[in-house]
This record gives structure tokens, C-alpha cells and sequence, in this order.
């Protein structure tokens, strides 16, 4: 039976006799294993028997052996088989009335077994690869048939009678969102923007993303808003070279810095289109940062307007003691005309992005600006 989403794994009530978990995505296979483990033993049943077992270390026979006793001093036993597919099941032409085939066809009422297969072991993983994407849609019923006729034991067996999901490679473009949604599932918010920076920052491993989600969590305590600020602090991927410094240093109309930074980040990492995203997001913190600061000076309020860590407030108030009205609204102007350039002509992308950081440097004065009266009308990238 295919189960479509973890959630209802876990909800389910008895859990399956027996799971069997594989895919691309390692990380989620083990934490959903994981969490049955947790499930097994809260799950109303004063003591479980739980085993964790190798397959590198295990034959099909030992393994149904094991899953047959009864748990020696709790009402049920879990057993949980890593790297299940290195077990060495041979190429019995009568496999299916192994020991293994028919406990698979007839398991223990008081054993769950789940069972994992390691994404290290090509040929299972080639030959299971996509089975739930091609059972799920009825365009592809003929592909989905021929998969499953092809299946080697005891896969086939697992397929047809036991619970089952698959973990298939998550697309670049879908792990923003899969951010989001495991930052809401712990209660936070996070904008989709945000999530792309911090994929831009750790790259495509959920392994890595999940690590850093944690330590975001721990940082922003009970602020349950994560701005791209907070993301920035804990998992900036250069201290030195990153978009948060580069517009530090046009903060600071450091115009040597400034350009040091951008043609690091354009030529190494290619980040020409995040960089105007950002430096447009900056401008309009400080546009808005104006008028906010004269209603409610409390940094935390002010962050918690701006979407922005109070702990960074400060240096936005310094940036705008930098720069006038018409110079923040002569920014944005800039920024989204290099915006489009960028995406509608052939110009070279340092080029364009160093025009304008010179070009949004070169009208800032030190005199501080006075009170912003209305937002500008301008294009924001």
C-alpha cells in the first residue's frame, strides 16, 4: 500500500505491521524512520521492545526470525533495519516461499517492522526509482505495471503487501518551499525569500538545510519571524563576501569595499539578481525606516514593522543618517534600471551592477536627511 505523505504514516493507528521506506532523498528516509521509532514508543504502550538492526550484519532468515519472537516484556516490538537492501537475499527461483516471502505476505501482529533502503546501493535505488510518481498517475498505469513486474525480490512482495513511500530527489526549485513549510511546521514564519537565501547559502542538501533551520530557531528564541537577517547571522556562507556586507559597505559609502564585495559575488558565485533584490529591499527598509523611527523609536518594534531583526535596527538608522530622501529614492531608480537591464540585454552583469553601485554612491552626502513624508514612486526589483 503506497502511503503518500509521512504525516499519515504516523497517524496511523496500529501503525503498519510492515513499512518499507526508500528514495533518493537519504535524509528524509531516516527521519521518518526516526519518527516511527518515536511514534512506537508514546504511542499508548507502557514498554515497546525496539531493535535497530544492519543489514550489512543480517541474512533474511535471522531477520524473520527476530520479527516471529515474541517481545519478551511489552505488549508489541518494532524492529528498525537500515540499509535493509544489503542483506544478501540469492536468486532462489522459489524466493517468494522464502521465509522472508511469506512473513512479507503474513507478518507478526505484535512486530513492526520497518525497513529502510540505503540510497548507496545503485541498482535498487535505479530499480525503485520514480515507482510512486508512475502509480499516482493514471497517464503513466502502463509504466507503473511494467516497473512493478521487473522488481526483483523481495521488493515486488513489499510493493504488493506491505506499506510503503518513497522519497524522490527534491527538484532545486521545490526546496524554498519545502524550507517553509518545516519552518512552520515548528511554528515560524518565513517568506519564501528568505528560503531561497538560505538555499543560496547551504545549497541543495536537506541534511545540511535541516541542521541550519535548527540552529535559525535556536537564534531567534521566541521571534517566531524569521527575516533573511537572522538567516544571514547564523549561516552565512562568506562573513566576508555576502550580500549583508556589500550593502553594509554602501551603508558605510565605502565605495572600495562596496566594489571589492560585488565583484567577488558576481564572478564566483552569480549572484547578480539577488544582489539587486537585496540592495532593493535595503533601499526600502530605509525609506520606510524614515517615517516608522519617528512614531516608535523601540528597536524591536521598528524590526518587528520592517521585518528585520531588531538587532540589526542600528545600522539601518546609521545608513540612513547617510543618505537624503532624494538619494534613497534616486537608489531605488537606479536599482530598477539595472534590474532590467540585467534581464532584457546583453551587457555584462559586473558592469551593469558596478554603474550602480557607483551611480547610488555618488550622490550620497553625510548631512542627515529629514523626515520622509510619503514613499516614493518607483519600481522596486
Amino acid at each position: 500500500m503506497l502511503i503518500e505523505s509521512t504525516t499519515a504514516l504516523l497517524r496511523a493507528k496500529p501503525l503498519p505491521r510492515v513499512i518499507f521506506l526508500f528514495g533518493e532523498e537519504e535524509f528524509l528516509v531516516e527521519e521518518t524512520a526516526d519518527a516511527l521509532l518515536e511514534v512506537a514508543r508514546t504511542r499508548g504502550v507502557a514498554d515497546v521492545d525496539v531493535e535497530v538492526l544492519d543489514g550489512d550484519e543480517l541474512s533474511a532468515d535471522d531477520l524473520v526470525r527476530r520479527a516471529e519472537a515474541f517481545p519478551m516484556a511489552s505488549a508489541e516490538r518494532v524492529i528498525l533495519v537500515r540499509r535493509f537492501d544489503r542483506i544478501p537475499f540469492g536468486r532462489k527461483q522459489n524466493a517468494e516461499q522464502s521465509l522472508l516471502g511469506k512473513y512479507l505476505r503474513a507478518p507478526s501482529p505484535a512486530t513492526v517492522l520497518i525497513l529502510m533502503a540505503s540510497g548507496d546501493n545503485r541498482s535498487t535505488s535505479d530499480e525503485l526509482k520514480g515507482l510512486a510518481a508512475a502509480m499516482t498517475n493514471p497517464k503513466l498505469h502502463e509504466k507503473a505495471k511494467s516497473k512493478l513486474a521487473k522488481l526483483r525480490f523481495p521488493y515486488r512482495t513489499l510493493i504488493e503487501h506491505a506499506a510503503w513511500m518513497e522519497f524522490p530527489r527534491l527538484y532545486e526549485r521545490q526546496i524554498p518551499e519545502w524550507i517553509v513549510r518545516r519552518f512552520k511546521a515548528h511554528g515560524y514564519e518565513c517568506a519564501v525569500e528568505v528560503a531561497e537565501y538560505l538555499t543560496l547559502q547551504i545549497g541543495t542538501s536537506l541534511r545540511d538545510l535541516a541542521n541550519e533551520i535548527s540552529k535559525v530557531m535556536l537564534f531567534v528564541g521566541g521571534r517566531k519571524r524569521i527575516g533573511i537577517e537572522d538567516v544571514l547571522a547564523v549561516a552565512g556562507a562568506s562573513r566576508v563576501y555576502n550580500v549583508f556586507e556589500l550593502q553594509k559597505a554602501i551603508g558605510e559609502r565605502n565605495i572600495p569595499r562596496a566594489l571589492n564585495i560585488l565583484h567577488y559575488m558576481v564572478r564566483t558565485e552569480r549572484q547578480d539578481l539577488l544582489i539587486v533584490t537585496m540592495l532593493g529591499r535595503y533601499f526600502s527598509i530605509l525609506w520606510r525606516l524614515d517615517e516608522l523611527r519617528t512614531v516608535n523609536p523601540n528597536p524591536s518594534e521598528l524590526g518587528r514593522a520592517l521585518g528585520i531583526s531588531p538587532f540589526f535596527v542600528p545600522e539601518y538608522l546609521a545608513a540612513l543618517a547617510r543618505f537624503t530622501p532624494a538619494q534613497v529614492e534616486h537608489a531605488l531608480e537606479v536599482l530598477h534600471t539595472a534590474d532590467v537591464r540585467l534581464k532584457s540585454s546583453s551587457l555584462d552583469a559586473l558592469t551593469v551592477l558596478e554603474e550602480a553601485v557607483l551611480a547610488i554612491l555618488g550622490e550620497a552626502k553625510t548631512s542627515a536627511p529629514p523626515r520622509l513624508e510619503a514613499a516614493p514612486r518607483v519600481r522596486v526589483p
